[in-house]
């Protein structure tokens, strides 16, 4: 049985491949054309493992675009409404995000060319459409946008409320063709339950739900793949008593393109942990304590600038943009890991929080599920954490995790015994299961 993986936002499907093939299964990455490129550069394979050249050769390189220019298969058919507009090359080119000689999308044989061979077929992003254009449907469909990417997420929502009438009129065929794919799956899979389980509900497709293996903790690193840069870090980080770590994008301002209502449910409310944080200083200022946040995602400045007003810039380090590899190591020589904050409810936590349990340390995340939910939901207790419903609760943590240092390692090994058996390795043996049913 060969298994087609297409995509990896996130570097999801280079987990789930790894995952898959340390168990037996003939799994291969199917990379977009703009995967692992300008805004998505951190989400290589490479910087997700310290050995590429044990998977490298299950890794294939394909010239498909995640999104409208691989399914539709004539341009003028977008447009016909816009005849004029056929004519421009520059025109076609933006729609169809191929800014190179090739302006017209992939034909139906050579997309068949590239998934021949295949026996089962997984992917996100707008595999399901691009599969159904040839024919083909996929065995398992998860989505990594809150709301269904290519459908209902929040960002398409302003893309098209904000567009031109010929913007919409696009992507409502885009969206068409991807309720379509979605539909002919055979398994979806999904672990959030506000949008994304609207979604779903609104276009009558049953999910399974399920959490993606997105985090793989079986790659051990050694110390000699290590930058000086990273040693060095790492080796301040053990003269502080207190660190907590925050790797989130850095996104609480309001652009300015989303009503009260849309932002409050994406906003990451990083702003808690850094007001929390500055509350923490003032009640324990003899614990020697440091705040790491990284340099990503739109309200960078807007951050640098709370810490100064806060009187805690002195105990923030600001840290680049680094690879997941190299995070897990920074996770791993702090006390504390810091997911999202949201003000949703039944709202999972995402990548960041699956690192931080997947790294053995205490998750401090919002978590909003009524008492017994989690469980009914899932089929499994929710991990030991750090859980948060609103700002004053993290203030809450931070004294207790410094208080009581004993009670955050115990917390942590638990959680890395929890992602072994929920996640990780044991939630992709149950992906397999999947698959190998009749």
């Amino acid at each position: 049985m060969k298994i087609a993986l297409i995509g990896n936002m996130n570097n999801n499907n280079f987990s789930i491949m790894r995952y898959f093939r340390d168990l037996g299964a003939d799994a291969h990455l199917l990379l977009y054309k703009g995967d692992g490129a300008n805004s998505l550069s951190h989400f290589k394979p490479e910087n997700d493992t310290w050995d590429i050249d044990q998977w490298s050769s299950f890794i294939h390189q394909t010239d498909i675009i995640n999104g409208p220019g691989s399914i539709f298969g004539n341009p003028e058919r977008v447009i016909w409404p816009y005849q004029p507009l056929c004519y421009s090359k520059y025109f076609i080119k933006t729609l169809l995000n191929r800014h190179d000689r090739s302006i017209l999308p992939p034909s139906k044989k050579h997309l068949k060319a590239i998934f021949d061979g295949f026996d089962v077929y997984i992917g996100s992003g707008l595999s399901p459409a691009i599969l159904n254009r040839i024919g083909l449907s996929l065995d398992i469909f998860y989505p990594y946008e809150t709301g269904i990417e290519f459908l209902g997420s929040p960002s398409l929502s302003v893309q098209i409320s904000s567009g031109s009438h010929l913007i919409r009129s696009i992507f409502k065929q885009v969206a068409q063709a991807q309720k379509n794919g979605i539909r002919r799956a055979r398994y979806c899979l999904n672990a959030e339950m506000s949008f994304t389980k609207q979604a779903f509900e609104k276009i009558g497709v049953k999910f399974l739900p399920f959490a993606v293996p997105m985090v793989y903790n079986r790659d051990l690193s050694c110390e000699e793949h290590l930058s000086e840069e990273l040693l060095k870090l790492k080796e301040k980080l053990q003269k502080y008593e207190f660190t907590v770590v925050s790797h989130a994008r850095l996104m609480w301002i309001n652009p300015g393109n989303y009503t009260d209502v849309q932002w409050e449910q994406n906003s990451k409310h990083n702003d808690w942990l850094i007001k929390s944080f500055a509350e923490f200083s003032r009640e324990r200022p003899k614990i020697k304590s440091l705040l790491l946040l990284f340099e990503y995602g739109s309200d960078i400045e807007h951050s640098k600038k709370l810490c100064f007003d806060l009187g805690i810039n002195h105990m923030v380090k600001w840290l680049p943009m680094y690879s997941r590899r190299e995070i897990m190591q920074i996770i791993s020589c702090c006390k504390v890991g810091v997911g999202e904050f949201h003000t949703n409810e039944d709202v999972i936590w995402g990548g960041t929080g699956w690192e931080v349990l997947a790294s053995g340390k205490p998750l401090l995340q919002s978590f909003r599920f009524k008492d017994g939910a989690f469980e009914s939901t899932f089929g499994y207790p929710a991990p030991p954490m750090l859980p948060v419903v609103g700002p004053n609760c993290i203030f809450k943590h931070l004294i207790d995790m410094a208080d009581h240092p004993e009670k955050g390692v115990a917390i942590g090994k638990e959680a890395a015994k929890w992602f072994n058996q929920y996640n990780g390795i044991g939630l992709a043996k149950k992906w397999l299961e999947l698959i190998l049913n009749p």
